[in-house]
């Protein structure tokens, strides 16, 4: 069950990056969009939006390897900590996609400039 939430909490915030590049690439029209998690937010003026999602994504896949190759925590620790991982990130990817669809972004193609 560990490797499954794993490989799982993985694609969730591969999709959490992903939609958060697509809302914070670049300025829209009329719209303020934003960053809601002030250490990202920091991460992203820090290191730029590209190089703190590259950051942000080696970091989480450390922390998830960690998680599943340690022997100190009970597995049934470690799927709390991964389905927490997950409900979080999805929240956040919901998010991202309702601020995309409001916004008239599409998920798949370039921004017309």
């Amino acid at each position: 069950m560990v490797p499954f939430l794993a490989i799982t909490a993985l694609l969730v915030s591969l999709a959490d990056h992903w939609t958060t590049w697509l809302c914070l690439r670049s300025p829209v029209a009329g719209w303020e969009v934003a960053e809601a998690n002030p250490l990202a937010a920091w991460l992203f003026q820090a290191a730029g939006l590209g190089g703190g999602l590259l950051l942000d994504s080696a970091v989480t896949l450390a922390a998830v390897l960690l998680l599943v190759r340690t022997r100190r925590l009970p597995e049934a620790v470690k799927q709390l900590l991964l389905c927490t991982m997950i409900f979080l990130t999805a929240y956040a990817v919901a998010n991202n996609l309702e601020a995309i669809f409001q916004i008239g972004l599409s998920p798949i193609a370039s921004r017309a400039s």
